[in-house]
């Protein structure tokens, strides 16, 4: 800050010397510039050249940047008027002191105490004012937004009574007016973007912070860098065209000279930017995160996240072969998580046993043997269910909760094993598939065939009754 006060004192020293110029009738340089016809003809050679007829491409010079218009002359205010009419009747409107006027002297005093006084009431509003209001309020985080933008605040107070004060001195030729008047907007404007910038850095900070606590730091870490770097992008060139505007610029026609580029860039990555969006709605809206076991039904691929990037996840399957499936495929399919919002799964299977076993004891049997079984969540409920009843056997749904889905075909083989112990050594048969089929027929039915059969040369068929 010590820095940016030195060099505002330096550019106030510069405009008292400026003030000194004009007054010794030091004028300008003036470069002679390319006609606005010369360049409308410059830039319809180049259309022609592109073959495009009633398209102007290139835009011209005066359609880009015409004549500024000139700070118009001040008018002497009540203030002024007073002091030369007092320097008049006192006898000296004739005298000069280094090449100016009484009254000129007292006007240029008088627009520093301007300057001076921006300077104090900055400085009072950063350090009394404001933060009263700020401690006022619960959060601490517009206390670290004064903190951080306090100091621009205060100059841009400064430049714009700095401004005031050099439009009312009237002895200032317009043409030093209006390049004074482009240093202090360039100034002004500076400041703006820097606290702009500080404000970003400070949001970076505080999401990263919150990011910290709901430890998800490793998660959005590029997340936050890309937010970041566009909205640091974004404000550049908002006041770069802010700037172009001030100096009269077409900033319209200037964005279509170059709205073709920018239009072919978007249309060749297109995927990639499709990708770069569906990757930003994945990690702000999270349907699985870095660790989760996922199964995306639409592409075939299921397995462990190891990373969610902008524009690609990378998926580690139970082989350790890593998938890079796009963002876009992912967003366009339909994702299961066995790791949220619990990693706990329930599994099952089904097994059928005999009629004649009694209900209750296959039933407890069941449920006594899972709940053996190493890897079952005993405090988790188990279930064995009779979901179906026939002439072959009784039908039951068994279901019981593991820790985590990648335990599941382990855990199924071990209850598979331990069921079929329990029930040999209980002597509870599983039920019969065995199928048996009862033809019957007549006994005109049977020698019709028969004559049939032997008419085409075959023998009897086994079976056959004597005639």
């Amino acid at each position: 800050m010590k820095k940016l006060e030195i060099c505002l004192l330096k550019c106030s020293a510069l405009v008292v010397a400026l003030f000194a110029l004009t007054s010794c009738g030091v004028q300008p340089t003036v470069t002679t510039a390319p006609t606005p016809s010369q360049t409308a003809n410059a830039a319809d050679d180049v259309n022609q050249a592109l073959e495009l007829p009633g398209l102007n491409v290139v835009p011209t010079l005066a359609e880009i940047a015409p004549t500024r218009t000139p700070v118009p002359t001040a008018t002497p205010d009540a203030l002024t008027e007073e002091i030369i009419q007092i320097v008049q009747e006192t006898g000296l409107s004739q005298k000069t002191l280094f090449w100016l006027g009484f009254a000129d002297w007292i006007n240029l005093g008088i627009s520093l105490l301007y300057v001076l006084a921006g300077y104090l009431i900055g400085t009072w509003l950063i350090r009394y004012l404001l933060p009263r209001v700020v401690r006022r309020t619960r959060t601490e985080f517009d206390d670290r937004i004064l903190e951080a933008v306090g100091g621009e605040i205060r100059w841009l107070v400064v430049m714009l009574l700095l401004n005031l004060a050099t439009y009312r001195l009237t002895f200032v030729r317009v043409g030093l007016k209006t390049i004074l008047g482009d240093v202090y907007f360039v100034a002004g404007l500076v400041l703006v973007v820097r606290a702009i910038f500080r404000l970003i850095d400070l949001a970076d900070v505080w999401a990263r912070q919150r990011m910290l606590e709901a430890g998800r730091q490793g998660e959005v870490e590029h997340l936050n860098v890309l937010f970041t770097r566009a909205a640091r992008v974004v404000t550049g060139l908002l006041g770069l065209i802010v700037l172009l505007a001030h100096f009269g610029v077409n900033v319209t026609a200037l964005s279509a000279a170059l709205g073709l580029g920018g239009l072919s860039v978007t249309l060749a990555a297109q995927d990639t930017i499709a990708d770069a969006i569906a990757g930003v709605i994945i990690l702000i809206d999270r349907p699985f995160r870095i660790g989760d076991r996922i199964e995306i039904q639409e592409a075939g691929t299921w397995g462990d996240v190891v990373s969610i990037g902008l524009r690609t996840t990378r998926i580690r399957t139970r082989d350790n072969r890593v998938i890079i499936v796009p963002n876009s495929t992912i967003g366009n399919s339909q994702v299961m998580n066995y790791s949220y919002p619990d990693p706990s799964y329930r599994s099952e299977t089904h097994l059928s046993v005999g009629n004649d076993t009694d209900l209750a004891t296959v039933r407890r049997l069941i449920v006594d043997t899972v709940r053996g079984v190493e890897g079952v969540l005993a405090d988790r409920p188990i279930d064995a269910l009779y979901i179906a009843m026939s002439s072959d056997g009784i039908a039951f749904r068994v279901r019981w909760w593991i820790a985590t889905y990648a335990a599941r075909r382990r855990n199924l083989d071990d209850v598979h094993t331990a069921l079929q112990a329990a029930l040999d050594e209980a002597g509870i048969p599983f039920a019969s598939t065995t199928q048996s089929v009862k033809l019957q027929a007549d006994l005109e039915t049977v020698r019709r065939v028969a004559s049939t059969f032997k008419a085409r040369g075959g023998t009897r068929p086994m079976g056959e009754p004597d005639a």
